[in-house]
């Protein structure tokens, strides 16, 4: 009697614990927070007599943010970055969000800015007339 006590409590915990093991499983399964993390960039602003454009994360991420100008001769491109027009760049406080200042380019062309923040990439929705 008390073998098949013990085999049934064995039975009955090892049932309990798989019955325990099922959730962990199911949010093991739920897509990790850097799948939902995105980055947006605005078109490129006149303001303070500069171009301006500002960058936000999304989707519980932060970090760093870099917003770069690039420029190209018509607005298809092909886009290359002006490395020197950055005037000044401020992040966020929370990491969720930065806003950059650029003068003017030299040349005349069609603007965009870029962002960028670990793997994640975003261009400015239009090019604009710099």
């Amino acid at each position: 009697m008390r073998i098949r006590s013990l085999v049934g409590a064995a039975v009955l915990a090892g049932g309990l614990i798989a019955a325990a093991a099922t959730p962990a499983t199911a949010v093991a399964a739920a897509p990790d927070q850097s799948t939902a993390c995105s980055l947006t960039v605005t078109n490129l602003y006149y303001s303070i007599g500069m171009q301006t454009a500002s960058a936000k994360l999304s989707g519980g991420c932060s970090g760093p943010i870099d917003i770069v100008l690039e420029q190209a001769a018509t607005p298809a491109g092909p886009y290359q970055e002006l490395p020197d027009a950055l005037y000044h760049l401020q992040q966020s406080a929370d990491g969720t969000a930065a806003l950059a200042y650029f003068m003017d380019p030299a040349e005349r062309g069609y603007c965009r800015a870029k962002a960028s923040a670990g793997t994640l990439v975003a261009y400015s929705p239009a090019a604009q007339s710099c």
